[in-house]
Parts: C-alpha cells; sequence; structure tokens
C-alpha cells in the first residue's frame, strides 16, 4: 500500500468519523473494515515472501554456477602445471635410462609411454575424484538450503492460517482453514483439537470425537483434546468417559479448570459428584 493510498484511506476515516458523530453508530462496522485490510496484509505478506523465494534461489543458483567456474579453472590449471612437470620426468627419465645403458630408443619410448599412462591416469582418477566430491558437497548444501527454505514457507504460511482462522466465526470457513494446515502438517495434534471444537459447534458430536481421539493419538500430553474429547463424551451421554477426560485435561492444563463453569456442553455433567469435585 503505498503512501497516496495510505493518505486517501486515512481522509475517508476522518470524515467518517466525523459524520457519524451524530447519527446513529452501528455496531459491525469496524469489524467489517478491519478483516478484508488484515486478509490484504497477509496476501502481501505471501506475495513478499514468494519474491524473497525466487531472489535466494536465483542467488543459490549463481553461487553454484560461479563455485562450479572457478573449480574447472582451477583443474585446467593443475592439469596445465601436471602435464609440463611430466614432460620435465619425461626428460630426466629419459636422460637416466640412457646413462643406465638403454641404448635403444624403442626401449626408451616404451618405458616412456608406460610411465606418461600410469601418471595420467593417477592424475585423472584424483580430478574426477575431486570433482565427484565438489558435486557432491554441493547438491547437499542446495538440498539443505531449499529445504529450509521450504520450512520458513510453511510456517509463515500456517501462521497466517492461524490469524485467519482466529478472526473467523463461521465453524466451517474455521474447518477449510484447518484442513489446510493440515495439508501442510498432518501432525499437529493442536490443529486436530481445534477443528473438533468447531465441529462441536456444528452438533457434530461423533466427528468431534474422532478428531479428538486423533489429537490424543499424536500428543498424549496435550490436555485441550481431552478437554474436546470430554465435551463430546458429555453431549453423547458418555458421563464416565466425560469425567474421566476432564479430569486428565485439568491435570495436564490446570488453567483449564477455570473454563469448566462457562462450558454449556457439560450440562448433563452437572449432577455427578466426581464433576462437582472437580469445579472445586
Amino acid at each position: 500500500m503505498n503512501i497516496a493510498l495510505k493518505f486517501s484511506l486515512l481522509v475517508f476515516l476522518v470524515f467518517c468519523a466525523s459524520a457519524n458523530a451524530d447519527a446513529p453508530q452501528i455496531t459491525g462496522v469496524e469489524k467489517a473494515l478491519e478483516k478484508p485490510l488484515i486478509e490484504r496484509y497477509v496476501i502481501d505478506e505471501l506475495k513478499d515472501l514468494r519474491m524473497q523465494n525466487m531472489i535466494l534461489r536465483n542467488e543459490v543458483e549463481k553461487r553454484i554456477s560461479r563455485a562450479e567456474v572457478e573449480q574447472t579453472d582451477r583443474a585446467a590449471r593443475y592439469m596445465t602445471d601436471t602435464i609440463g612437470n611430466v614432460f620435465y620426468l619425461i626428460a630426466a627419465a629419459t636422460s637416466i635410462l640412457i646413462f643406465a645403458g638403454w641404448n635403444s630408443f624403442r626401449d626408451i619410448k616404451r618405458k616412456t609411454e608406460e610411465i606418461v599412462e600410469t601418471r595420467l591416469d593417477k592424475i585423472t582418477e584424483k580430478y574426477n575424484s575431486q570433482m565427484q566430491s565438489l558435486q557432491d558437497a554441493l547438491t547437499l548444501q542446495s538440498k539443505k538450503i531449499l529445504d529450509n527454505q521450504n520450512k520458513i514457507y510453511n510456517t509463515q504460511y500456517i501462521h497466517s492460517l492461524w490469524m485467519r482462522s482466529n478472526l473467523e466465526t463461521n465453524p466451517q470457513s474455521r474447518i477449510d482453514l484447518y484442513d489446510e494446515i493440515l495439508k501442510v502438517n498432518s501432525a499437529d495434534a493442536e490443529v486436530y483439537a481445534y477443528k473438533a471444537d468447531a465441529v462441536l459447534d456444528m452438533d457434530e458430536y461423533e466427528w468431534a470425537l474422532s478428531l479428538s481421539n486423533k489429537a490424543i493419538e499424536i500428543d498424549s500430553e496435550y490436555g485441550y483434546a481431552y478437554w474436546q474429547r470430554s465435551c463430546a463424551n458429555a453431549v453423547l451421554g458418555n458421563i464416565n468417559e466425560a469425567i474421566e477426560d476432564l479430569q486428565t485435561s485439568i491435570e495436564k492444563s490446570p488453567q483449564l479448570r477455570d473454563e469448566i463453569a462457562g462450558e454449556a456442553l457439560f450440562e448433563n455433567l452437572k449432577e455427578s459428584e466426581e464433576f462437582k469435585r472437580l469445579r472445586l
């Protein structure tokens, strides 16, 4: 959002505030205006993240290309120096053979070729090994960079979905957002528990019970999942299971005790002595 657009929005808000000073106040307008702005903010953040992702990827490709070119130049210089040294060795070996009494030029040529071929084979093998090691290291490093980049993107994306779900009042819209999070991370117990809470608002108690069981299966220490299962069991008439789950949720998350009195789904538990003790 540029400066001119921000200034225009500010003038519009001031004008609306002054115009509505004496008029009857309409409730919900601020919330209705705030929601599109927040969604626009999230969209802009995702756009910036994609741009940064493209820039980082281009930078990584440039660095890899530069490293490969430098390694190739280094290898070429190394090969040139090595060949020069080989020729010096050939000359020295020839002199030694002559002085040692090897007068046959055929034998000198054959021995020289064997020495050169052996030396070149060793140099080539060493060069190929070093190039393969460098290529493997660059590939591994590139994979790590891309993996970290994907993790950062997924974290930002999940965070934006959580923000949107906190603003939604419609249970089905919240469920859709939780499903999007589960596509990125299917092993998040918190998402299943909050999805169960939205399902309870739709009076889908069997579904909520299944989602709560999935959350507990993923993280047996997550107290809020036991709370949601207790709510589902209470409505379904499973009094003993509801009391047991409620006690477990309070043991794992003591702050939930303060929420018992305000939970309407515990209506079937009010006559239970164990429930009364849990409220104390």
